[in-house]
């Protein structure tokens, strides 16, 4: 039976990954990345104005039938598959088809760590390194690929499809559009998976303190400490 080690610093390791991994994925699915104006008609009605994601406008992403957050969809992988092969930019800029690669990927990774924080408490080590180490060094990887694709988003938005809803937009230039809060959220889940990433370090060093290395001298098989 493997000794479980439990400490503050790696729970609080483990709950800010699952935390960074919820907002990406959240985010990935919701067409809330820029935000059309509105119109008059629109404002009387009390209806938002035309809205895209990652995976840009309707004709790709289409709602899902329980919606949890606003704007929530899933994209229609048949149109989305064709779309990324496409050399032409149609529905999709080849800015927004790199930043779906990264985000995609990064959000492979930290679901990968998601699973290892949850194994850390028994299995402390592979077989090269700690799993804290290889975690740290995946994360920031991840942490990477999430900062190229928000930066893939707006080098896009001089794409006719943007240019159709937001009037006056180029790359890196809203025009009459606005940040959705998709994109925020995105934002805040790189900064969460930057902070896991360093968070790594004291996790496994509260593993290795002296107080855990007494008490696994002791004989205990299960070590909480702080």
């Amino acid at each position: 039976m493997c000794t479980i080690i439990v400490t503050i610093r790696s729970v609080l390791w483990a709950v800010m990954t699952i935390a960074a991994s919820l907002m990406i994925l959240v985010s990935i699915f919701t067409d809330q990345w820029l935000i059309g104006p509105t119109n008059p008609l629109q404002s009387s009605l009390g209806k938002a104005g035309e809205s895209m994601g990652l995976f840009g406008g309707s004709d790709i992403c289409r709602p899902m039938d329980n919606m949890l957050f606003e704007g929530e969809c899933v994209p229609d992988f048949d149109r989305l598959k064709v779309e990324l092969l496409k050399e032409e930019e149609t529905l999709l800029p080849h800015a927004w088809k790199g930043g779906i690669g990264c985000m995609v990927v990064g959000l492979a990774i930290m679901v990968l760590t998601v699973l290892l924080s949850i194994l850390t408490p028994c299995f402390r080590h592979c077989c090269c390194c700690s799993v804290f180490t290889f975690s740290g060094s995946l994360q920031s990887f991840a942490a990477v690929l999430f900062s190229m694709g928000l930066v893939a988003y707006p080098a896009g938005w001089g794409s006719p499809e943007v240019v159709k809803m937001c009037v006056d937009s180029n790359s890196f230039v809203l025009g009459h559009c606005k940040v959705g809060g998709a994109y925020w959220m995105a934002v805040a889940g790189t900064v969460c998976t930057f902070l896991a990433s360093s968070l790594t370090v004291f996790a496994y060093k509260s593993t290795k303190s002296h107080k855990t290395m007494y008490r696994r001298q002791d004989g205990e098989k299960f070590i909480c400490v702080p």
